[in-house]
Parts: C-alpha cells; sequence; structure tokens
C-alpha cells in the first residue's frame, strides 16, 4: 500500500519560509524517512495472513508430491512405465512449484522483519 507520509511519492515537499504565498515559498523534496523513499508501507497484519495462507500451500504441494511419488512406485511395480512417466513430469512440476512457493516465503519473512 502508498505509504500515508508522502502518498507514495517516496518524497516528502516542505517549504522552508513556511508560508503560503506562492511568490515566497522555498519548496524542498525530502526524502520520506518513513519509508525510506521507496513510496511503499507494509501492513504487518496483511503480511502474517499472507505467510500463513502459503505455508498451507506448502504443505499441501508436499503432500501431492508425496502421492505423486506412490503413484511413480505403483505404476513401476505394475509395468505402466508410461503412467509413471506422466507422474513423473506432474511430479517435476510439483517440485518446481514447491520452489516458487519456497521463495515467496523467503521473502515475505524479510519484508516481516522490516
Amino acid at each position: 500500500m502508498n505509504c500515508p507520509e508522502c502518498d507514495g511519492d517516496g518524497y516528502v515537499t516542505i517549504d522552508l519560509n513556511d508560508t503560503h504565498i506562492p511568490y515566497e515559498q522555498n519548496p524542498v523534496d525530502f526524502t520520506c524517512m518513513a519509508c525510506d523513499g521507496k513510496g511503499l508501507a507494509i501492513d504487518k497484519d496483511e503480511v502474517e495472513d499472507r505467510m500463513g495462507i502459503i505455508e498451507d500451500m506448502i504443505q499441501g504441494m508436499q503432500t501431492r508430491m508425496r502421492l505423486h511419488s506412490d503413484f511413480i512406485m505403483t505404476c513401476k511395480k505394475g509395468l505402466l512405465n508410461e503412467l509413471a512417466d506422466k507422474y513423473v513430469y506432474k511430479l517435476d512440476t510439483c517440485s518446481r512449484a514447491l520452489g516458487r512457493l519456497l521463495n515467496y516465503q523467503k521473502k515475505l519473512h524479510k519484508l516481516a522483519e522490516n
């Protein structure tokens, strides 16, 4: 969400002459100290909610990967190699998705620390 101090600009304009007369103003832009010039403020509650959702998704993906691994072993025992290959492909896709979820979780942990 946008920083409430600078409205997302990253800079705060201050009149050094402290007047509202246009030709006597001396406006200077300072970097917003609330957001360090980024223009964004982090909502801690929303980050914590998302962390909980991501943890649930990670657990679900790990369960799915275990099931696919079991299916692969069962298919190979039954000599269903073509079907096992399909589950290997699904397992590979799930492992890439799990990697993305873990990276997103690390990013959220960094945001929560700041």
